[in-house]
């Protein structure tokens, strides 16, 4: 692993632990045993680290028109890979709207892929009701669903915590059964 990499994945982790207001630069050099002019050399500041590690997660997250889900079945592989790469980066989802507070490029990056996404998740949905999976007859409804998915899965971590629970790499993915929950009274019995 390089040393810019080295040092992304390392401020990933100490942003999981605790926080990107309370770890610096200073606090991810000290980390690394680098020299926070070290560290400078390779990032301008945090920001651009957290913009490229939302660069590095939306990658892995990020499906092609072509690869996305065509069954329920492999719908709920796909999540759980998601899920997998939502717990790596949780510090992002946790902090989500301060991180926009702070950086208003990574905010209009985010809203750009986040249409993208909502795209995405709306084409998997519609494709579900024409091979008669899902029966959803109703344009607000379809909507709302398309919502409630992305909002459980842009959401869920900060939900967890404004109600005090604790959040693990396990209890992470009971927001898969948000999903499932928004679809399920919609399946077609075969």
């Amino acid at each position: 692993m390089s040393r810019k990499e080295d040092i992304l994945e390392r401020a990933r982790m100490l942003f999981n632990e605790s926080n990107t207001q309370s770890v610096t630069t200073n606090h991810i050099a000290k980390e690394m045993e680098i020299s926070p002019g070290n560290l400078h050399y390779h990032y301008k500041n945090r920001e651009e680290i957290i913009r490229l590690l939302y660069k590095k997660m939306r990658e892995k997250m990020t499906l092609s028109i072509d690869a996305l889900p065509k069954t329920l079945e492999e719908l709920s592989t796909h999540q759980k890979i998601l899920i997998g790469i939502q717990w790596e980066y949780r510090f992002f989802f946790r902090e989500i709207l301060f991180l926009f507070s702070r950086d208003t490029v990574l905010e209009n990056q985010y809203i750009e892929d986040n249409i993208a996404h909502r795209k995405r998740i709306s084409k998997t949905i519609r494709s579900f009701i024409e091979s008669g999976d899902l029966e959803i007859l109703d344009g607000d409804i379809f909507e709302y669903i398309v919502d409630s998915i992305l909002m459980s899965w842009q959401f869920y971590t900060s939900y967890m915590q404004t109600l005090g629970r604790p959040l693990s790499a396990k209890s992470a993915e009971k927001a898969i059964q948000y999903t499932n929950n928004a679809i399920t009274p919609y399946i077609r019995k075969h």
